[in-house]
């Protein structure tokens, strides 16, 4: 019998990777498979295609993905592939949700070297940073602020109140941007543990390409304006330094999320910064129109971001 549970894969190239990630899904029978492919017109078998044509990013090809299907959807990059029983674990989560719910797997690293991520810890300036990366596969505990957009489920609910992305971010903070906005409506992200997928960690941009620095700064700067609390805008110059200082104290000493990061990417990602800066005024006009729907006011946020805010033993490693 099929599970009520649709699976949706972004691709760009529908090469090896997809085809083991489909592989795995295909294994575990769900409601229907929307496979989106942006720039390629090789065939997809096993699965609903919706060719694209173009990298038009992750943002709207996920909404694109979606909007094929009906009911509760798992997303998925195409370069994951799911553990035995992942589908089945995710179905009785939300069977068991009281709300809408947006839920977050089990994320290990495709090497076997432990895990990836359980979704985000979030920084005060809005930067997030993988929740256990490097970890070995044990008890993370707690609610992630963030949930990774290389596999997250969704019930339908979850999706409809927030719309989906932002298909302005493009790819990379679409996830960030989502996350945070899904707070401000009072909402969380529940991890499920036994819903297992491997991930082969920066195989489309690389782990720390300038690109994808760019993006990741600049769009964090957009989300950050459209739902952190004003206090943290106020302040969000200074945040940012302190953090940014932090991790170049602790790639000096080979470790954290700037140890393999080169000189030409530290200076797209303070493009990206600027960019962003750049780009407040729309997103604050953003933030006015999200208000109408937030459940949770400054003083409730500053808990929430507080509550799952990044660990010091993640982003130390």
């Amino acid at each position: 019998m099929k599970a009520p549970l649709s699976v949706v894969i972004v691709t760009h190239r529908a090469d090896a990777l997809l085809s083991a990630c489909l592989a795995s899904v295909l294994a575990q029978e769900p409601a229907d498979i929307v496979v989106v492919v942006s720039n390629t017109e090789r065939p997809v078998v096993g699965a609903r295609c919706l060719q694209m044509g173009a990298n038009i990013g992750f943002a709207r090809a996920a909404n694109a993905g979606v909007a094929a299907t009906t009911g509760d959807v798992l997303l998925l990059n195409d370069d994951t592939w799911l553990h035995d029983g992942c589908i089945k674990s995710l179905v009785m989560a939300l069977a068991t949700a009281t709300a809408p719910a947006i839920l977050q797997p089990r994320i290990l690293l495709a090497d076997g070297s432990g895990v990836d991520n359980e979704g985000h810890g979030l920084f005060p300036d809005g930067f997030v940073w993988a929740r256990g990366r490097g970890a070995a596969d044990g008890a993370l505990g707690g609610r992630p602020g963030g949930f990774s957009g290389a596999a997250v489920c969704f019930s339908r609910g979850a999706w409809d109140a927030l719309g989906g992305f932002d298909a302005r971010f493009d790819s990379f903070g679409e996830d960030v941007d989502l996350s945070l906005r899904w707070m401000r409506q009072g909402g969380s992200i529940t991890p499920v543990p036994a819903a297992r997928v491997s991930h082969h960690l920066g195989a489309t941009y690389g782990r720390s390409s300038p690109d994808k620095l760019y993006r990741i700064e600049r769009n964090r700067v957009r989300a950050a304006v459209r739902s952190l609390p004003a206090a943290a805008l106020a302040t969000l110059p200074a945040l940012t330094f302190a953090r940014l200082a932090v991790f170049g104290g602790l790639a000096a000493t080979g470790r954290g999320p700037g140890a393999t990061v080169s000189g030409s990417a530290r200076l797209a990602a303070l493009r990206g910064v600027r960019d962003g800066c750049l780009d407040a005024p729309a997103w604050w006009a953003e933030r006015q129109r999200d208000s109408a729907t937030w459940r949770r006011g400054e003083v409730a946020m500053w808990s929430a971001l507080w509550q799952t805010r990044a660990r010091w033993e993640d982003v130390s490693r």
